[in-house]
């Protein structure tokens, strides 16, 4: 059984370093890359990264998710709603939880609202910077309350 959550930690780490990272490098490279260039280079090298991107993000994002819950409950402490509401790492194990679905569901909205809070047409929308700013902002700071949850639970808290 240790080999089995050993591989599946291994995998729930694997799956968020792709999911974090690829958030980073979006929010600190690709975004304001494509922001200096004309607009329509811009938004045919958007559209000609959209799928992969979402290729390789959505399933870690999905692996980190199913992984986590069975790395905390099937192969960890949280077996009971007393561990989960009564321990500490029960709570911070539910809040980065929840920060997940939360995550999961901002990111299928802004994915639908992206077309036409960025571009218009082969133009940047007015404020598109600022709403690609604000994104970003709340998917790393999300990102960033996991992995604090993740060190926590790994002292117990």
């Amino acid at each position: 059984m240790q080999e089995l959550t050993i591989a599946v930690h291994w995998l729930h780490v694997l799956g968020g370093i792709v999911w974090f990272g690829g958030h980073v490098f979006t929010a600190a490279v690709i975004w304001p890359a494509l922001l200096r260039r004309p607009a329509p280079e811009a938004k045919a090298l958007s559209d000609a990264m959209a799928e992969p991107a979402m290729r390789v993000m959505g399933p870690a994002g999905m692996l980190v998710l199913v992984l986590g819950i069975v790395r905390g409950t099937v192969l960890g402490p949280v077996r009971s709603l007393d561990v989960l509401f009564g321990t500490a790492y029960g709570w911070t194990f539910a809040a980065a939880l929840l920060i997940t679905f939360f995550l999961m569901g901002y990111a299928g909205a802004t994915r639908k609202e992206m077309e036409h809070r960025v571009w218009d047409g082969d133009r940047f929308q007015p404020g598109a910077a600022a709403y690609l700013r604000r994104s970003s902002a709340i998917n790393l700071g999300g990102l960033a309350a996991i992995l604090l949850c993740m060190v926590l639970m790994r002292f117990g808290l």
